[in-house]
């Protein structure tokens, strides 16, 4: 063969060559948007179903939640169902209580209106006996007799059970009970005004009389010492005279 005439085979089939190439380049080109189009289907599917299961994770939270929540439920409504049935005995032990109660409040009032009556025939009692040992001291005063060791001892004897008489008048009145935040006293009888250095009760005269002894021994009337007296009370910034008892 002539070299010139290589040449024109050769240059033939290089084309074709590269025409193949070419065309095998397009058809893996095409196919390579093929398979990007599928895979982009694809990642969307798979998008889908990652956002089911999420959904799905979440909702089976939920289920969990509403399940837990059923179960305490239940609970409450079997232990409900427990104190129904527990329920008729509790009354009745309710009812029992109150029962006994108001027994005991009823048992209480009339102990209370037993110890109103003692303490009024007690506090009679007292003062008639104060009255009477009042009596013979100014009967024998104004028959001006010495009395005799014997009516000494009585007088004595009687005197000690006056103050015991009104000890015992007193305690029967602090058991009656009372306002004690209001300053209530157990002889005096209910605080009407405290002015710090003196105060002011609304008594009961018989609760008075038999809750209080009777001071006899005063002293002898002297012209100097009331005058000293009432020259002292002058100073004073305390106003009224300690002790008195006023009938309203």
């Amino acid at each position: 063969l002539q070299p010139p005439l290589l040449a024109p085979v050769m240059g033939v089939a290089a084309s074709a060559e590269l025409e193949q190439a070419q065309g095998q380049v397009k058809r893996l080109t095409v196919e390579m948007q093929k398979l990007s189009t599928a895979l982009k289907g694809k990642e969307s599917a798979l998008s889908a179903v990652t956002r089911e299961a999420l959904e799905l994770r979440q909702h089976k939270d939920k289920t969990a939640d509403v399940q837990l929540e059923l179960s305490r439920t239940a609970e409450e409504l079997r232990a409900a169902r427990r104190e129904a049935q527990q329920l008729p005995s509790v009354s009745a032990q309710l009812r029992g209580m109150r029962d006994q109660a108001e027994g005991e409040s009823r048992r209480v009032a009339e102990l209370q209106a037993e110890v109103e009556a003692s303490k009024a025939e007690l506090e009679a009692m007292v003062g008639r006996l104060k009255y009477g040992e009042l009596e013979q001291r100014s009967v024998a005063k104004k028959l001006g007799r010495a009395a005799t060791q014997e009516q000494q001892q009585m007088a004595a004897a009687q005197e000690e059970a006056a103050l015991v008489a009104a000890q015992i008048v007193a305690d029967a009145n602090a058991a009656l009970g009372g306002d004690a935040a209001s300053g209530a006293h157990p002889v005096f009888g209910e605080l009407l005004r405290d002015d710090g250095h003196k105060r002011l009760y609304s008594a009961s005269p018989t609760t008075l009389w038999a809750g209080t002894s009777t001071w006899h021994k005063q002293r002898a009337f002297r012209a100097e010492r009331a005058e000293l007296i009432a020259k002292a009370k002058q100073r004073s910034s305390v106003a009224g005279w300690p002790g008195s008892s006023v009938a309203g």
